[in-house]
């Protein structure tokens, strides 16, 4: 029991000062890459493909920090699979977040990632080929994990991030109470996407 206590006040000691160090409120916005292999992959790439345009998709992405609580948005945008549109790849999480002295910053959240379809013809569908119905599929969408190491130049913001899906979780299986802790694992880490980030602070 002594132990349990001397380990949360070592604990306590360490996250207090770190975190007041930090804003209390940030909002950023920016622009954002991914490199469209995975994990698994990278490590047979050549240079030629990670100078490959071609290999990555382009978007942006939003954040929203308050003391130790970040929410964010990132969309990704490329030719859909029948070159007769596009499609933007969104991830949107929320999770914790902590400034080390204002220099670097260290995230990890969960949340649903989920694919529209915009054709040329107007027609907005989802992955299924259905019309796109905003919360179905939000409800539905396997949820992703996203971790970031940030490093604060003022009001500039690069940023590393790796997401890798989980198993199986949506919101919707706790909703119908479905839900199962192994649904939280993650597949296979090396099915994992590498990206960045480039955002400005706005508050």
């Amino acid at each position: 029991m002594k132990k349990k206590v001397l380990g949360l006040i070592l604990a306590l000691c360490v996250i207090v000062p770190v975190s007041l160090s930090a804003e209390i409120l940030d909002f950023s916005i920016g622009a954002t890459a991914q490199y469209q292999l995975d994990a698994g992959s990278v490590q047979g790439s050549n240079e030629d493909d990670l100078f490959n345009v071609d290999n990555y998709k382009f978007g942006g992405e939003v954040r929203l920090k308050f003391l130790l609580v970040e929410a964010s948005a990132m969309s990704i945008v490329g030719p859909n699979s029948l070159a007769d549109g596009y499609e933007a790849d969104t991830l949107m999480t929320a999770g914790v977040s902590l400034d080390l002295l204002n220099l670097i910053r260290v995230g990890v959240g969960l949340g649903p990632q989920y694919t529209v379809d915009f054709k040329e013809n107007g027609d907005i569908l989802d992955t299924s080929g259905n019309a796109f119905d905003f919360g179905k599929v939000f409800m539905e969408a396997n949820c992703t994990y996203k971790a970031n190491v940030d490093f604060l130049l003022g009001g500039l913001t690069l940023s590393a991030n790796y997401t890798v899906p989980s198993k199986g979780f949506n919101i919707q299986n706790i909703v119908d109470g479905n839900f199962t802790s192994d649904d939280l694992g993650v597949e296979s880490f090396e099915s994992g996407m590498l990206g960045v980030s480039v955002l400005i602070s706005l508050i």
